[in-house]
């Protein structure tokens, strides 16, 4: 029931469109309880994540995470109707065009790489370009997809909204120096919130 409000809450106050991390909690009841409160998007990482979430009527799922093999690149896009993912290099942007024959229905995110201001789980050194590098990248992926994003993860865990607003900043340049018009900002990232002093699970 907490969960149901807070989905509820943050639908109702959130400008923006919402998806559930699926990796976040992917228990059946939870996941009801944010289905029955109005959540209808979902961001997956993995396979299994994305033919779990594609059992929930009318879900549309984002595949978010950076680096995907050709077959789940194949089976997200021919199977499951995916068509909002992520990529963080040119190697990527390659993979997502043969294995989805080249479509052009593409929503395609370039993940950047941020700095992760105290944030218990960084992940800028895991995942992302690095923004210096991510313009040619934000101009060649421009020219292949119906819809053009960037996307970030400032870290889990986060303890200050100073994390998005150094983000966004970084967001602005690049689309800045790269001149060309952006469709979407995919925000990651847990919002501010008090944690208490204990260490954080590693999973």
């Amino acid at each position: 029931h907490a969960a149901a409000r807070a989905a509820q809450y943050f639908l109702e106050h959130f400008p923006g469109e919402t998806a559930y991390a699926y990796k976040a909690n992917s228990s059946v009841f939870l996941l009801g309880a944010l289905f029955g409160a109005g959540i209808r998007q979902f961001d997956v990482a993995s396979l299994p994540e994305l033919e779990d979430a594609a059992t929930l009527p009318g879900a549309t799922l984002h595949f978010m995470h950076p680096v995907k093999s050709r077959g789940a690149i194949r089976r997200a896009y021919h199977e499951f109707g995916v068509r909002c993912v992520s990529l963080d290099s040119e190697d990527e942007l390659e993979k997502l065009m043969v294995e989805t024959g080249y479509a052009k229905d593409l929503q395609l995110f370039v993940r950047l790489s941020v700095p992760a201001v105290n944030s218990s789980i960084p992940l800028e050194d895991k995942f992302g370009a690095d923004p210096r590098a991510a313009v040619s990248l934000v101009q060649a992926t421009r020219q292949r997809c119906d819809e053009l994003g960037l996307t970030f993860h400032v870290g889990s865990q986060t303890a200050t909204p100073d994390a998005y607003i150094h983000a966004l900043g970084l967001v602005r340049k690049v689309i800045v120096e790269a001149g060309v018009v952006i469709d979407g900002i995919d925000v990651g990232g847990g919002f501010p919130s008090r944690y208490s002093a204990a260490k954080p699970s590693p999973l």
